[in-house]
C-alpha cells in the first residue's frame, strides 16, 4: 500500500522493519524496528519475575527484525530522511506498538516531521498513537479491538499476499 502510493506520489519509499515484543502471559507488550530502542506498553509493570521473560522476548524481536530485514532491503541501510516529512504507515493497525517503534527509529534520523497512519485502525489505536503526540492519519476507525475482519477483502492465500507486499516493497525501495 506504502509502496505504491509513494510511487503515485513521486516520493521515495523504504521500509522500516519492526515486530512485537510478546510475553507468553500478557501478548503483545510492546515493539522495536531496526536498531531503535524498544517502545514498550506504558501500563507493562514488569515485576523481578519478568525481567528474564522480557530479555527474551527483545531477542526474540530483534531476531525477526534481522530476518525480515534481509527479506525487505537485502544489506541495504535504511535510506536518508534528514529534514523530509516522513509518513509511517501499517496496514491494519490493530496494534499501535509497530507503528511508535517504526517512528522511534525514524526520530533517531533527524526528519522533518513524522506523521502516522493507516488505512485501517482500531479506536484504541488511535488513542495511543495520538496520546503519544503524532499526528494520525486514518480513513477507516472500527470500535472492535480485533479490527475490520476483511481489512482488504478476503484473500484466498495470505501467505501469498506477504510474498507480493515483499516483491513490491523491495522493486519500490
Amino acid at each position: 500500500m506504502a509502496a505504491n502510493a509513494a510511487k503515485a506520489l513521486s516520493c521515495p519509499f523504504d521500509v522500516v522493519v519492526a515486530a512485537h515484543i510478546r510475553i507468553d502471559e500478557l501478548g503483545v507488550i510492546g515493539a522495536m524496528a531496526e536498531d531503535a530502542d524498544a517502545v514498550i506498553d506504558a501500563s507493562f509493570q514488569p515485576r523481578f519475575g519478568l525481567m528474564d521473560h522480557l530479555e527474551e522476548a527483545i531477542d526474540k524481536a530483534r531476531r525477526a527484525i534481522k530476518t525480515e530485514r534481509l527479506l525487505f532491503r537485502g544489506q541495504r541501510p535504511l535510506r536518508s530522511v534528514e529534514g523530509m516529512n516522513v509518513f509511517v504507515v501499517d496496514g491494519h493497525a490493530t496494534s499501535p506498538w509497530k507503528m511508535l517503534a517504526a517512528a522511534a527509529a525514524v526520530q533517531q534520523m533527524a526528519p522533518g516531521r513524522v506523521l502516522l497512519g493507516a488505512p485501517v485502525a482500531t479506536r484504541a489505536v488511535e488513542d495511543v498513537v495520538r496520546a503519544r503526540r503524532y499526528e494520525f492519519v486514518c480513513p477507516t476507525l472500527v470500535d472492535d479491538p480485533g479490527g475490520h475482519p476483511q481489512p482488504f477483502g478476503d484473500p484466498q492465500d495470505p501467505s501469498a499476499e506477504r510474498l507480493r507486499s515483499i516483491v513490491v516493497a523491495r522493486e519500490a525501495a
